[in-house]
């Protein structure tokens, strides 16, 4: 038996050798290539038992009045099909995320809803924002591998919690003995354990990054001849990040002059940076990485920092979804779907938990609950989203079938063979659709009609890799494109964005100055990945950690714009004033979804919402 790779939206990207025993997969033992090193975390190990959980489904289920009953295959695609004809497709909308990261899974079943015009959501929820943002400047969002990382003498890790969340990026810093800077606005395990720990107020990053800047520029610790070779209005930048000073960044950040002074000296011995997802969800955030990631233009490293390497293999994904034959009506912006629920007859939902991830996801729930809105939900467990449908179909995990595998860290692609055998009457992703399509007699459509492993091919090619040779070595290593290339209007690295100028955004990073009060943000926690893992490990508790001065009372409400969630505080002196800390994406004490409250409002650059700057009101209640 081959390898397979873990397909959770995380960094890691873990690779497995399957275990069995008496016939049965037992076991997932880690890799110990590199960046893998033979250790993974503990929701990798859990997918094992997650085969068997209690909450499976097993077969179709369809809602009745005294609840769910079970029917055939055949009955439920036929339920779904005339559903999805009866209505016009504008007030269709499908919402898939990043659950499984295969290329059939999450990629290739939007083709059915392409292919009859229906509503898409824009992908926003995660890393949108800052893959937009960094495209204004350097034509691109991708950047440094796991091997330049452990050649780091300093790594910044700002607004990611790479201890519990990216383990292997964490490892590969620790023990290249690279001194460790972090930059967050709450205690997190990252924060507690690094050498240089940074607390910024949120919304803040920006001036932050300006300020580091603007101070290289002014001590002269830039290179000089990678500006005036490969770059484009350092003029304007040095003008506008030198009014940046220690004494603002210190005004508005909260960050003294001896921190500030150490983070510039850091990058001024050529410190790498990881650049969390985490920044793309507040307000600033897009801006934010702007500017940190121009903090390594000046250093003349354009492979400094991290954010997401998927764009950087070449895979064509819009191949796999159809939108060289098709397309979506209209797009709806993550943030904003819970509140635009209205607007939809038909929802069809996988490899996500929106009911629990989205802003407002709670208003999926209702909406489905009074009749208003057909939920159809492919899902591995009953999870809250499932819990709501009118039509729940039982999907596998990713050890029950073949997939392809890619990561948005490190650039090993894995073809991942079926390590198990699928439960009950699961059934994958694009089997569902092509089906479905079929019912609906779509199946000349060119983009059914064409075999999913060759669209997989297809799709494929432009990374240099053809399936065939995939399945063959089971993991290759990809190639990444130049990085001296960039792909802008002026053709060179833009310091001043003149993509962001024609489009009317500020072709330089700005900053609005965050309004006073309690703002709720969120960190991760080892346990979960988002939703995942609630039955073997539990779910989240709803704990709030509120600095001694902002407690009141063990129990209080959170309000915001009429909504209200119960939550438990807990006094910790390391919090912040003001800043009101939950770990993990958890319900509240009476069962309802925190991201009820949460700020769904879209950043500008990549349309992903507030989430992590959610101003609120703290009462007793």
């Amino acid at each position: 038996m081959g390898v397979v790779a873990c397909t959770r939206d995380c960094y890691d990207t873990c690779i497995f050798e399957p275990v069995t025993s008496g016939g049965g997969l037992a076991d997932l033992r880690p890799v110990k290539w590199f960046p893998v090193l033979g250790f993974t975390c503990p929701r990798g190990r859990a997918d094992v038992r997650r085969l068997r959980s209690a909450r499976r489904v097993k077969r179709p289920l369809m809602r009745r009045e005294s609840g769910f009953v079970e029917v055939d295959w055949g009955r439920a695609v036929a339920e779904l099909a005339g559903r999805l004809k009866a209505a016009d497709p504008r007030r269709v909308v499908h919402v898939e995320y990043d659950g499984n990261q295969g290329l059939l899974t999450w990629y290739y079943p939007a083709r059915l809803f392409n292919a009859i015009g229906a509503a898409s959501t824009d992908y926003s929820i995660c890393s949108a924002e800052g893959h937009a943002a960094l495209k204004l400047h350097w034509g691109r969002s991708w950047g440094m591998l796991p091997e330049e990382l452990a050649g780091a003498r300093a790594v910044v890790f700002w607004g990611v919690n790479a201890a519990v969340s990216f383990i292997h990026g964490w490892a590969v810093a620790k023990r290249a003995g690279a001194k460790i800077a972090a930059v967050d606005v709450a205690p997190t395990e990252t924060l507690k354990s690094a050498d240089l720990p940074i607390l910024v107020k949120p919304g803040t990053d920006v001036v932050l990054a300006l300020g580091v800047a603007g101070e290289l520029i002014r001590r002269g610790l830039y290179d000089a001849d990678f500006v005036r070779r490969y770059t484009y209005g350092f003029e304007a930048f040095s003008e506008y990040a030198t009014r940046f000073g220690p004494e603002v960044v210190e005004a508005e950040t909260g960050v003294g002059m001896r921190a500030f002074e150490a983070l510039v000296e850091l990058y001024a011995r050529g410190a790498k940076t990881v650049i969390g997802f985490s920044l793309g969800r507040t307000l600033n955030g897009g801006d934010a990485v702007r500017a940190i990631s121009l903090i390594h233009a000046l250093l003349g490293d354009p492979l400094g920092f991290f954010y997401s390497n998927s764009g950087a293999w070449g895979i064509d994904f819009d191949y796999l979804r159809g939108l060289h034959a098709g397309g979506p009506s209209w797009v709806v912006p993550m943030g904003l779907l819970g509140g635009a629920v209205d607007k939809f007859d038909v929802m069809y939902v996988w490899n996500s938990n929106p009911v629990m991830t989205l802003p407002q996801g709670d208003r999926i729930c209702g909406a489905a609950q009074r009749g208003d809105l057909f939920l159809a939900v492919h899902e591995i467990v009953l999870n809250e989203t499932a819990q709501c449908a009118d039509l729940v179909l039982p999907a596998p995990t990713y050890l029950e079938k073949d997939d392809v595998i890619y990561s948005y860290w490190h650039n090993l692609l894995v073809y991942n063979k079926a390590a198990a055998q699928p439960i009950g009457e699961a059934r994958p992703e694009h089997w569902v659709v092509r089906e479905v399509a079929r019912a609906m007699g779509l199946e000349g459509h060119v983009l059914i009609a064409e075999d999913p492993w060759a669209a997989v091919d297809r799709a494929l090619r432009p990374a240099g890799m053809a399936l065939v040779e995939l399945k063959a070595r089971g993991a290759v290593p990809l190639r990444r494109g130049d990085p001296l290339r960039f792909d802008t209007p002026s053709g060179k690295l833009e310091f001043y964005s003149l993509s962001a100028e024609r489009r009317g955004a500020s072709p330089l990073p700005s900053y609005a100055r965050p309004a006073a009060g309690y703002v709720l943000t969120f960190t991760s926690e080892p346990m979960h990945t988002n939703t995942q893992f609630f039955e073997e490990y539990g779910a989240p508790p709803p704990v709030v950690y509120v600095n001694p001065e902002d407690f009141r009372g063990e129990h209080a409400c959170l309000e915001r714009g009429g909504a209200s969630i119960r939550v438990r505080l807990v006094a910790d002196p390391d919090v912040p004033r003001g800043v009101l800390l939950m770990r993990g994406i958890p319900k509240d004490a009476e069962g309802r979804p925190v991201n009820a409250l949460v700020d769904g409002t879209p950043n500008p650059y990549g349309g992903t919402p507030r989430i992590n700057t959610t101003a609120v009101d703290l009462r007793p209640c």
